[in-house]
C-alpha cells in the first residue's frame, strides 16, 4: 500500500465521519457551513487520486498526461486539506467550545 493511498483514504475516511458525527451529534447536514461544502467537493478530487494512483501503480509504463493530472488533482486536494484545516478550527471554536 502506497503512502498516498493511505493519505486519500484517512481524508475520505475523515469526510465520511465528519457527515456522520453531524448528523448525529447535531441532527443536520452541512450545518459546519463552508466546511461541509469544501469536503463534499473534495470527494471527487479523492476518488480520482486514489483510481488514477491505482491505475497507475498496477499498470506501470511511461506516460505524460496522467501523471501530471494525477499530480495537480492531488495539488488541489491539498490545498483543499489545508483551507479544512482553518475552517475545522472556527468550526470546533464556534459547536465544541460555544464560543
Amino acid at each position: 500500500m502506497a503512502l498516498g493511498e493511505i493519505a486519500l483514504g484517512v481524508l475520505l475516511a475523515g469526510m465520511v465521519g465528519g457527515i456522520a458525527i453531524v448528523y448525529i451529534s447535531w441532527h443536520g447536514l452541512f450545518i459546519t457551513g463552508i466546511h461541509g461544502k469544501v469536503a463534499l467537493v473534495m470527494a471527487p478530487f479523492i476518488i480520482f487520486g486514489l483510481i488514477s494512483g491505482l491505475y497507475m501503480n498496477h499498470k506501470k509504463r511511461k506516460r505524460r498526461i496522467l501523471p501530471f493530472l494525477h499530480g495537480l488533482n492531488n495539488l488541489v486536494i491539498l490545498i483543499m486539506a489545508l483551507s479544512q484545516v482553518i475552517t475545522g478550527f472556527r468550526v470546533y471554536r464556534a459547536f465544541v467550545l460555544g464560543g
